[in-house]
């Protein structure tokens, strides 16, 4: 099993000692929603977070290209809302993206993902207007 169907895996099952595992000690993860985090100390809170607003997770790495350097990977990701965020509670996500994974000695150094996050929060709920606002932020961000 290569290291991002690890990843898929204990992700799939919330497990998150086995996914801190994966990653190097200073290891950073830049999460769409939840912004960046590096090392095992950050990443921890992160997933605890992802699992404690989040159940019924499925994310299938539908493609992936990968070296012993460097992996890319194509997937369809999914899940429901839990009470933990009332304003989207219950509700099913589900969104195509794209992950680039740093390897270093056979664990995860760098971490960044893409999706359309505009088709994520309607799904979540958000009016089109709160939408375009999170939108506007971000391109004036970038």
């Amino acid at each position: 099993m290569t290291i991002i169907e690890r990843f898929a895996a204990a992700f799939n099952h919330c497990d998150v000692p086995g996914l801190v595992t994966l990653f190097t000690a200073d290891a950073s993860y830049t999460d769409t929603f939840f912004g960046e985090h590096i090392g095992h100390p950050q990443l921890r809170p992160m997933f605890e977070r992802m699992f404690h607003e989040g159940r019924d997770y499925t994310w299938v790495m539908d493609a992936v290209v990968a070296t012993p350097e460097r992996a890319a990977a194509e997937w369809t990701f999914g899940y429901t809302v839990t009470d933990a965020v009332p304003r989207s509670a219950g509700r099913h996500v589900s969104f195509r993206g794209m992950s680039f994974f740093e390897l270093e000695g056979g664990k995860i150094a760098r971490y960044r993902e893409v999706f359309d996050v505009g088709t994520a929060l309607l799904q979540l709920g958000f009016s089109a207007e709160a939408i375009a606002k999170v939108l506007r932020r971000r391109l004036e961000a970038e």
